[in-house]
């Protein structure tokens, strides 16, 4: 296991950024597959970057070295994933972030709250770019609570 002061220190050296500003990972444990462009944090896993705010049991951080900086491509929580940005939150199992898209993939019994408004289904993709959802489902109904007033 990683001591805390080790983990702070390799946090500070590891320049994993989603853009200008860093991205700040707090866990109980960290490992750094460098060959395989990975960093697997785990155990009370919480993230930061920005307004985005990120919760698991567990986090790896694909990235790839260009010009001796690391770019984060894609990030993938497990286990009671809690997520909130700007007016976005959601709950699930399973979720997927893909960084150039600013796209976010909910699995694994998702909820996801926009404001008041809540949708249920087996998968909840949101483009944050485009400030917009899609809620699929694969075999039970998608729920869409909608407040109007």
């Amino acid at each position: 296991m990683v001591k805390r002061g080790l983990l702070l220190l390799i946090l500070w050296a590891l320049p994993l950024t989603l853009a200008a500003a860093p991205i700040d990972i707090h866990s109980e444990q960290m490992e750094v597959l460098e060959d395989q462009g990975l960093a697997i944090f785990t155990g009370h896993v919480v993230a930061r970057k920005g307004d985005l705010r990120l919760w698991a049991n567990k986090l790896y951080v694909y990235y790839s070295v260009i010009g001796g900086r690391r770019k984060v491509k894609k990030l993938v929580a497990l286990g009671e994933v809690r997520i909130e940005k700007g007016e976005w939150r959601s709950f699930s199992g399973k979720a997927v972030y893909f960084r150039d898209e600013e796209r976010l993939v909910l699995e694994d019994h998702p909820r996801v709250w926009h404001g008041k408004d809540e949708v249920r289904g087996d998968l909840v993709i949101i483009y944050f770019r485009e400030n917009r959802s899609e809620v699929l489902s694969r075999g039970r109904p998608v729920e869409a609570y909608v407040y109007t007033d």
